[in-house]
């Protein structure tokens, strides 16, 4: 087992291993959500939860990178 310096990924390569996410991949991964979101019928609650959720993502993402989502 490596030490722990060992395991980590430069930022640099971690950054462009986040960003080069297949194009094909991400359509695949919307289609599913849409699929789902179809599926499932929302209510009042559930959006509220939603709406929650995504600002919570987007401000995690945004105070991650330093950007607005």
């Amino acid at each position: 087992m490596g030490t722990i310096q060992q395991n980590v990924l430069p930022y640099s390569l971690l950054n462009q291993q986040l960003f080069s996410m297949d194009e094909e991949l991400w359509f695949m991964a919307e289609e599913r959500a849409q699929e789902v979101l179809c599926t499932i019928q929302p209510n009042v609650v559930s959006e509220v939860n939603r709406k929650q959720i995504i600002d919570f993502v987007q401000r995690l993402i945004g105070g991650y990178y330093g950007g607005e989502v």
